[in-house]
C-alpha cells in the first residue's frame, strides 16, 4: 500500500504542472459517459478517448478490478506490472486518466470487485491447444482441483452480487480487503481530481446485508476524496439500497428488461420503460437525489432487451438502435436524470474478432448517441 500511495504522489505531482488539471466542478450538463475497461496490452494511446468526444462524450469511467477468491476470501488487485488484463491495473488508470483528461473527459473511476479462486495450489499441467488430449487433460485436472476446493462464500457465482461469506469472520477478511482496495482508489481519485468516484458496482448482497459498513465505508472515502460520490446499484434492488442519504447521486446499472421482442419497436421499448421510470422517478423524488445510470446498454443482437446484461441472438444493428432511441426518449429530457455511462465503448478489434457486441462503435446506435448528445 504504501508504494501504491508513493507512486499515485509522483504521478499526480508530475501532471500538477500540466494543463489538464482542473478543479472538481459540479455538473451543470447531462453526463454523456462511456465506460471503457481499458485495453487489454498497454500502453494507452488518444484512442479510444478521441472517438468518445467526437461523438459528443464528456465523461467516462475507468475501471480497476480485483478478484475476491471465494476460497481464501482474499482480495487481489494488480497495482502495477503483472495483470491478466492491463487496462484493469492501477498503473492503465493513472495513463488512462492523463490521456482522458487531454481529450477534453471528465473522469469517473469506478473500481469493480469480480468472483475468482485462488488456484495457488493447482498442479496447473501444460496445455497444447493443439493437441485434444492435452485439452482433455487440462479440464480433468481442473474438475479435480476444484472439487477438493473450500468454498468459504455462501453460494459458488459467477456475478459479484452473489459475493458474501459465509459467517462473520470470513465477512471482516472481506470487509477489510475491500476497504484497503476502495481507500486506495479514492486517494488517486483525489491526487488526480476525478470528477466523480464509485464506490461500488452492483454488490447487491454486500449492500444488503451489511448497511452501516457501507455507511463507514462512505465516510472514510470522504476523508481522502473531495469529490462527489455514488454507488453503482443492480437495477433490481436499487430502491433497497439504505445509504443513498450518504451519497450525492442515485447510481444505477440499467439493465431493465424490455420485453420479449425479437426486433423491439421504438414506441414498443418506450412503453415498456414506463413503468420503470415512474419508480425510478418516485425514487428520485423519495431520496432528492438525481439520477445516473452508472451502466446502461445493449448488444447489438436480437432479443437484446429481453435480457440486456446478456444476449444470445443473432447480429442485428436496428435492436440496439432502436432501444438506444427509446431509452433517450424516455428519459433525457428529464431534469432529474443526470446522465448515462454506456456500457461500453470499444474500439474495433480490440478483441481480435470485431467489435465488442455491445459496444455502439461503428454502428447504427453511435448515430442515436451524437443526436442526444448534442442537445444537452
Amino acid at each position: 500500500m504504501r508504494i501504491f500511495l508513493v507512486i499515485v504522489f509522483i504521478y499526480s505531482l508530475i501532471n500538477s504542472c500540466s494543463s489538464i488539471q482542473v478543479e472538481h466542478q459540479s455538473f451543470e450538463e447531462k453526463i454523456k459517459g462511456m465506460n471503457y475497461t481499458g485495453p487489454g496490452r498497454g500502453p494507452f494511446g488518444e484512442e479510444p478517448f478521441t472517438s468518445m468526444t467526437a461523438i459528443g462524450s464528456n465523461f467516462v469511467a475507468l475501471i480497476p478490478e480485483a478478484t475476491l477468491y471465494q476460497n481464501t476470501l482474499g482480495i487481489r488487485h494488480t497495482y502495477w506490472g503483472d495483470s491478466t488484463w492491463y487496462g484493469e491495473s492501477t498503473e492503465a488508470v493513472l495513463e488512462g486518466i492523463t490521456q482522458a483528461k487531454k481529450a477534453g473527459l471528465k473522469i469517473m473511476l469506478k473500481p469493480h470487485l469480480e468472483p475468482g479462486l485462488n488456484v495457488s495450489n493447482w498442479n496447473r499441467p501444460e496445455l497444447d491447444r493443439a493437441d485434444s488430449t492435452s485439452r482433455a487433460n487440462y479440464i480433468q485436472s481442473w474438475r479435480e482441483f476444484t472439487s477438493t476446493v473450500e468454498f468459504n462464500v455462501r453460494k459458488r457465482t459467477d456475478w459479484r452480487g452473489d459475493l458474501m461469506s459465509k459467517d462473520e469472520e470470513g465477512w471482516k477478511k472481506i470487509a477489510d480487503g475491500y476497504k484497503a482496495y476502495i481507500l486506495s482508489y479514492a486517494v488517486l481519485a483525489d491526487s488526480m481530481n476525478v470528477d466523480l468516484f464509485c464506490v461500488g458496482t452492483e454488490l447487491k448482497a454486500m449492500a444488503l446485508e451489511k448497511p452501516d459498513y457501507w455507511r463507514e465505508l462512505i465516510k472514510e472515502v470522504r476523508e481522502f476524496y473531495d469529490g462527489p460520490i455514488t454507488y453503482a446499484a443492480n437495477w433490481d434492488s436499487y430502491d433497497e439500497i439504505s445509504f443513498w442519504d450518504q451519497l450525492d447521486y442515485v447510481g444505477i446499472d440499467a439493465y431493465f428488461p424490455l420485453g420479449d421482442y425479437k426486433i423491439p419497436s421504438v414506441g414498443g421499448a418506450i412503453a415498456d420503460w414506463a413503468s420503470y421510470k415512474s419508480e425510478i422517478q418516485s425514487f428520485h423524488s423519495k431520496t432528492g437525489k438525481n439520477i445516473i445510470f452508472t451502466e446502461w446498454g445493449y448488444e447489438s443482437e436480437e432479443f437484446a432487451g429481453k435480457t440486456p446484461w446478456g444476449s444470445e441472438g443473432a447480429f442485428n444493428e436496428e435492436v440496439q438502435r432502436n432501444l438506444y432511441e427509446a431509452t433517450f426518449q424516455s428519459f433525457w429530457e428529464e431534469p432529474w436524470f443526470q446522465g448515462v455511462f454506456i456500457w461500453r465503448w470499444s474500439p474495433k478489434n480490440e478483441f481480435g474478432r470485431g467489435t465488442y457486441n455491445f459496444s455502439p462503435k461503428g454502428r447504427q446506435a453511435e448515430k442515436v448517441l451524437e443526436k442526444w448528445f448534442d442537445t444537452n
